[in-house]
């Protein structure tokens, strides 16, 4: 059965919006469509996988959002879009935002329908993501990276939800510096990334 035949019913382009400057974003260098694109997947995440492919740039594919619009659950969908990111055809990137006195974090949601190893996800974090939105700032990626700087661009390899952005990875380096330097191992820092997420925001 071709994957356009197992795609949900809901028109792509009446899927709501999230707020500018999120939502869905297209990886760059995909191959053309065909009906082939998501045959290696199981039905549900072909399904799945077929219709975020339509939707336009900007789209909400947040879980809550996609439950409305889709026939299946919050849980089927977390469950989903999970193993579509094992498979190569979706990433989360953290990125951090600046603005008006205020610092936080925010979750960027790529999707490719042609499927990507964990290396070119690995390499197109470490090139910034893509042109980044309004209040985005990210930092040029330094020649010749410093170890707590590969450490920490590695980390999404290990765990999808502690994917950073070259901005990110920048400005949590010197921090990780200290922790690489104190004996803490590449997987340890990865238990302490939120400690240092917390003391780079709070600027200690």
């Amino acid at each position: 059965m071709a994957v356009h035949d197992l795609s949900p019913e809901p028109a792509a382009d009446a899927h709501p919006l999230a707020n500018p400057g999120y939502g869905k974003r297209s990886a760059p260098e995909q191959l053309p469509r065909t009906a082939s694109d998501f045959v290696h997947l199981p039905a549900r995440e072909a399904s799945i996988a077929a219709y975020l492919d339509r939707l336009p740039d900007g789209a909400d594919v947040s879980v809550k959002t996609l439950a409305k619009v889709l026939p299946y659950g919050q849980c089927a969908l977390r469950a989903a879009l999970r193993r579509l990111s094992e498979a190569g055809h979706l990433r989360r990137v953290r990125e951090h935002l600046l603005g008006d006195g205020t610092q936080h974090w925010v979750t960027r949601t790529y999707f490719t329908r042609t499927a990507r190893d964990d290396a070119w996800w690995a390499s197109f974090r470490a090139g910034g993501g893509g042109v980044p939105s309004r209040g985005v700032r990210e930092a040029e990626p330094p020649r010749r990276r410093e170890p707590a700087f590969e450490v920490l661009a590695g980390l999404g390899r290990r765990d999808a939800r502690m994917t950073l952005s070259a901005a990110a990875c920048a400005a949590l380096a010197p921090l990780a510096g200290r922790w690489l330097k104190r004996g803490v191992t590449p997987e340890g820092l990865g238990l302490a990334q939120t400690e240092i997420t917390v003391r780079s925001t709070c600027g200690c």
